[in-house]
């Protein structure tokens, strides 16, 4: 009659993980770059919360989340966020994104979330 409380895809404590893969890799700079204005956007007036990161995050479902990186999900959650709180829209984000690449000589492959030479 003791069922388990309901788990969340998301939530894997205590599961079989597998060995730990003790390598370090160092940080991508924009890995570096959407701490920091995370960071920024949480000291700030608490504009954005990490608790706030985390539901959204938790709510992307099973595919999404699984198919995200850490700071993949984080970055993506924080998107959500801004447009959610009337900062920044999607497609502004989307528009200055494509600015700072081309100002690289790159572009951003937005469907498949990369970026790379400007062909």
């Amino acid at each position: 009659m003791n069922e388990p409380p309901f788990r969340g895809y998301h939530d894997i404590g205590g599961l079989p993980g597998g060995p730990v893969q003790a390598d370090e890799f160092p940080f991508e700079e924009w890995q570096l770059l959407s701490e920091a204005i995370r960071n920024a956007l949480d000291q700030k007036n608490r504009m954005v919360s990490i608790d706030e990161i985390r539901r959204v995050f938790e709510g992307f479902g099973k595919e999404l989340y699984e198919t995200l990186g850490f700071y993949e999900r984080r970055a993506e959650a924080l998107a959500v966020l801004l447009d959610e709180k009337g900062v920044i829209t999607r497609a502004e984000l989307a528009a200055r994104m494509d600015a700072i690449a081309q100002a690289r000589g790159q572009v951003v492959d937005h469907a498949a979330r990369a970026v790379g030479p400007r062909a």
